[in-house]
């Protein structure tokens, strides 16, 4: 049995956003930041050619850029933030127990049943590991609250469980 203690904060919700991008939603999110950078590099462009030639409007088209290029760097940030606000105060202080059929997702609001063949993917950064069950839904765990077990032994039983690969430095930028 592994028990893992973990309050769902800004940090915490960041990184669950950043994994759920880097796994499960790989593929449909990189053609829109392609775009978004195009997009940005066209705008940077056109302000060049405006200051070249000496025709206002080129802070339009600066402006405009890096609100593009604001995009595509806040897009973990702004989703890990629209997920805490979904999340109810009651619902921050999580408690979970790992057993060997199932897992208890505990909060002062409810209390969860989960089947380790829910988890879609799992990702591990420095001071998380996360589950990411689709591609809005995800659960993520604090390294440092582990209250009964280690990290070393919760990455080998999950791995056991799921038959899933943990990816690691999912969570980094």
């Amino acid at each position: 049995m592994i028990v893992i203690q973990t309050t769902l904060d800004q940090k915490a919700m960041i990184a669950l956003a950043r994994i759920n991008r880097k796994t499960v939603r790989r593929g449909r999110s990189s053609p829109v930041r392609t775009f978004a950078c195009t997009v940005a590099a066209v705008e940077l462009g056109l302000a060049a050619l405006f200051v070249w030639t000496g025709a206002g409007g080129w802070f339009i088209n600066v402006l405009m850029a890096a609100i593009m290029i604001a995009c595509v760097l806040g897009e973990d940030t702004v989703n890990g933030l629209m997920g805490l606000r979904q999340i109810l105060p009651e619902g921050r202080e999580v408690n979970v127990t790992f057993k060997d059929d199932h897992y208890i997702h505990r909060t002062k609001g409810s209390e969860t049943w989960w089947n380790y063949r829910q988890i879609k993917a799992i990702g591990e950064s420095e001071e998380y590991f996360a589950f990411v069950l689709d591609k809005n839904h995800g659960q993520i765990y604090r390294k440092d609250g582990f209250v009964w077990g280690t990290p070393e032994d919760f990455r080998a039983f999950i791995q056991k469980k799921t038959a899933l690969k943990i990816q690691p430095g999912a969570a980094d930028s």
